[in-house]
This record gives structure tokens, sequence and C-alpha cells, in this order.
């Protein structure tokens, strides 16, 4: 994130920022190597074949795909946002292909190693073609050993970031690490479990994540980092404002919308995705609890996207301190739901630590902006309410009927 500050550097700190990008590979392959030791000799293992060649084909894909960050990075910077929805449109599709295409001829996990093979040498490749037609001659990314710099500051606030990264990873994946280190649910029911969860994760791939990079770098150019807003521009300000409120306003009509007719149309969904296993599994239940953790998190992304463009580096030092705890209480609060509700739990324990998030970021923006006009402008309006409560009456009344029918 800090990285793609760099428009607001003099060009003489350019080399710094990517020295700093460069050095993230091999720290990955350094954390990579130690994590796929601990997940195949240390924790259990499914009775699956290929099992440990996968662990060490996953991290080894990790660390590939960090390759495509310097361009990445750069094409960012020069506004071509349109470039990271691009790569992975096309390395998704040919992946998926090639893991059906295979998955015809071989079972087990080979098709998805293969798959997963094919995505990271896509993504890198697409990258740095893209790349290079954009570049100008001026431009650089590679430099000599001896030229590479990093400045204090700039480390200093990427090591903060860092600990802000690792916390919140164990929040937004700290469903996983339950399941894997603490044994709460059966093999069966954890594959149930993230096969849902990664047909809800496209929805917030597809219709959060790259409005939410888009604008951290809009909200980041158009504000300076930690100064308060009495200090910044004012056409800025008004204008971040406007489209901060716009922005939540979206995403939380969205998260209605996807939550009305996920409900009733979970099970068809997965039908249609996986068959009718996957439809008569708990998998119905789970995709309808997932569709209400699909709208705050539409919310909590924007809302944090403005937060962390915004905020001093003490700012995020105090932010990390408050995710410390927290992430302890919300890894407890995982394990004692699921073994109340079962892998449910696990989805409500998401919507409460993304409720607490948004909580958090929303308080910030208050005081940023000085008041709560700018909250108040992302409760929909009543007739929006009355339009999405009629649609989904509408949808659980269709999907009655289409139950009666089928009964006769």
């Amino acid at each position: 994130q800090w990285y793609q500050r760099r428009v607001r550097h003099p060009p003489e700190q350019w080399p710094q920022l990517v020295s700093l990008i460069w050095i993230s590979i091999p720290f990955s392959a350094v954390l990579g190597s130690c994590l796929t030791l601990l997940w195949v000799l240390v924790l259990e293992s499914p009775d699956l074949p290929h099992y440990s060649a996968g662990c060490v084909v996953f991290a080894v894909c990790a660390v590939m795909e960090l390759l495509a960050e310097p361009p990445h990075v750069y094409l960012l910077n020069k506004h071509f946002v349109r470039s990271p929805i691009i790569v992975e449109a096309v390395a998704s599709l040919l992946q998926t292909l090639i893991t059906v295409a295979v998955a015809h001829y071989s079972s087990s996990l080979i098709p998805f190693i293969i798959g997963a093979v094919i995505y990271s040498v896509l993504y890198v490749i697409v990258y740095w073609l893209i790349y290079r037609m954009k570049k100008s001659k001026d431009d650089q990314i590679f430099y000599q050993l001896s030229k590479i710099s990093v400045s204090p500051d700039h480390a200093s606030l990427t090591v903060s970031f860092l600990k802000q990264t690792v916390l919140k990873q164990v929040l937004t994946m700290g469903e996983d690490y339950v399941m894997t280190f603490f044994s709460v649910v059966t093999f069966a029911q954890q594959g149930v479990f993230s096969t849902v969860s990664r047909l809800a994760a496209i929805v917030i791939r597809v219709g959060f994540k790259h409005v939410e990079d888009s604008y951290y770098l809009f909200f980041a150019q158009m504000l300076r980092r930690g100064l308060p807003s009495d200090q910044q521009g004012r056409d800025a300000l008004k204008t971040c404002k406007e489209t901060l409120g716009n922005l939540l306003r979206f995403n939380a009509l969205f998260g209605l919308v996807v939550t009305v007719y996920g409900i009733s149309y979970a099970r068809l969904a997965l039908l249609i995705y996986g068959g009718e296993g996957l439809a008569d599994s708990d998998g119905p239940w789970l995709l309808q609890w997932h569709c209400p953790y699909i709208a705050v998190c539409g919310i909590n992304g924007v809302s944090e996207c403005f937060y962390f463009a915004t905020m001093s580096q003490l700012e995020v030092e105090n932010y990390n301190l408050k995710l410390l705890p927290f992430s302890a209480c919300f890894l407890l609060l995982s394990v004692a739901l699921s073994y109340i509700f079962g892998t449910v739990g696990f989805i409500l324990a998401n919507i409460g630590n993304m409720a607490i998030r948004i909580f958090f970021s929303l308080r910030y923006t208050a005081q940023y902006f000085g008041g709560m006009e700018t909250l108040y402008r992302t409760l929909p309006n009543i007739p929006q309410l009355m339009i999405v409560g009629v649609c989904g009456a509408t949808a659980l009344l269709s999907k009655l009927v289409l139950e009666l029918l089928n009964l006769h």
C-alpha cells in the first residue's frame, strides 16, 4: 500500500521503493519454506495422494507471483487501474479451463496443482507483458545491487504494514487456521465449507476487490497521509467526502441485494456450481449465512481503504495494537462458536469481526470529517429499502412455489 504513494515522491526515491518490493521475494521464500515444512511434517495430513507435493507447489506459486509485484505497483502508479483486472481475468479463466480439462483424466489433487502453476505463470507473464507495453523509456524497476538502498522512513512504514497484514490475515482467514490446527470439524466438513467459501469469495473478488484497490489509490493521491482534514485542500476534501459516502451506499445496497437473493437461491447456486452432492449437504445453509457476511465485507473494504490511505505511521501502529488482542479474541470466539454451531460458527465469528472493524474505521472517518454526515449517506433511503424488500419477498415466494411443484 505504501508503494502506491510513489506519485507523491521525488523521482530519486523510486529506486528505494522498488528495492523494498524486491526484498519481499526472498523474505517470502524463507517464510514459505518454513510453513511448508510445518504443513507437511507437523500438522495432520488428509489421506490424499500428492498432498505433500501440493503443499510445496502452492508455496512455490505464492513466491512466484511476487515476481509480478514490481510491474503491478508501477502500473497502478501510472493509473493503469484496468491492468490488474485484465491480468486476473486472463489467468483465472485459463486456470479454470485447464483444471476442468485435466480433472476429466485425473482425480485427487493433480488438476488443482496444475491449475495453480498455470495461474501463477500466466499471472507473472501477463503483468510483465503489459508493463513492457506501457512503460516509458525513463522508467525502471531494475537496479544494480550496488545501487539498491532503502529509506529508513519507508522501511519503518513497511514494517508497520507488514504487522498489520499478519493480523488482518488472522482476522480474515482465521477460520481456516482454526480448522487446520485444532481439528474442530472433519475433513469432509472442511471441504464443504471451503468450497462454499470459495464461491462466496468470487463475489467479493469480482464485486469489491478492484473497486477497493482503485479507490485506495484515489484517496491516497487526493489527500496527504497523516495530515488532519483542516490542512487538506478544500476541493479534494469535498470530493473524497462525497465519493466515500457514495461508495459506502453502493456497497451497502449491493450487499443487501446479494443477501435477499442469496438466501432464496443458495441451493440452486450450489446445484449449478457443484452438483447434487454439494446442494444436498450443509452447503446451502452455509451459503445463506455467507450472504450477510458478503454484505459487511463490502462496507468494511471501502471504509478501511479510506482509513489506510490517510492514516499516519503512528495511527497505523496504534491500529496494530488494537488488532493484536482482537485477533486473539476472534480466534477464541471462532473455536467456541464452531463447537456450538458447527461450521456456521466460523461465519458468525467473521461477521462479528467485520462489524467491529467497520466500527473502528467509520469512527475514524467521522472524526476525520468532523461529523456524521458521510456516515448518514451510507444508509439506503426508504424507497431503496422497499424495492430490495419486494425483490426479496418475490425471490422467496418463487423458491417456495418451485419447491411445491417439485413435491408434486
